[in-house]
Order: C-alpha cells, then structure tokens, then sequence
C-alpha cells in the first residue's frame, strides 16, 4: 500500500515579517470575537449623548473603499432615533449641534465631579 505523503506546511514559505503580521492580525481577531460576544466594546464610538429621543453619537467611520489607507475617517457626530420601528441615522457633522453640545459638556463635567 502506497505510503500518503504529508503535505508541506504553508506556513514555512513565509518570511518572519509575514508571520508576524498573521499573528497580529490573530490576534486583533480574537480581541473582536472575546468583545462582541460578551458585549464590552463598540468599536468606532468615541462618545455618546442622548437628548430626548435622539441618541447622538461620536464615531469613527469606514469608506469601504478597497484601496483607502486612511481608513477609518472621522471622528464624525451622527444622530440616531427610532422611526416606524426602524433605527435612523443622520450625518450631523464634525460639531455637535450647540443646544445638544451644551448638554454633553454638563454630563462631561458632571462625570468629572463625581471622579474627583
């Protein structure tokens, strides 16, 4: 019976610069899986301010562009509220609307207050 021949491993192609960029990448998969699975992160929210029924948030974005390198872009303000069931979003800017930025700020310092 013919002997099965073991097939070589992909991995000793590669220089050690390539395998150490594949473990880093392992590595900041495991991180994403471990955070949405117990929920601890979102990533991309930098901060967040509900007024009223709108929820603003503060957050980096992807293009989806294949070959951007400057991804992600932001941080940008995007407000959020619900609808007919449904979750909207709108586009607010680099600056927080004043009536909502005033709001923040207080929570901001209030927050800072009860540190101190």
């Amino acid at each position: 019976m013919p002997r099965k021949q073991k097939s070589p491993n992909p991995l000793e192609k590669l220089s050690e610069k390539e395998i150490e960029k594949l473990r880093e990448i392992d590595d900041r998969l495991r991180r994403v899986v471990h955070e949405r699975r117990t929920g601890q992160s979102r990533p991309g929210i930098q901060a967040e301010q509900t007024f009223g029924s709108i929820t603003f948030r503060y957050e980096t974005v992807r293009c989806g562009k294949a070959n951007c390198t400057r991804c992600p872009h932001g941080p940008y303000w995007y407000a959020y509220w619900k609808e007919g069931g449904r979750t909207r979003s709108r586009y607010v800017g680099r600056s927080l609307p004043e009536k909502a930025r005033a709001a923040y700020e207080a929570k901001q310092r209030a927050r800072l207050e009860s540190k101190a």
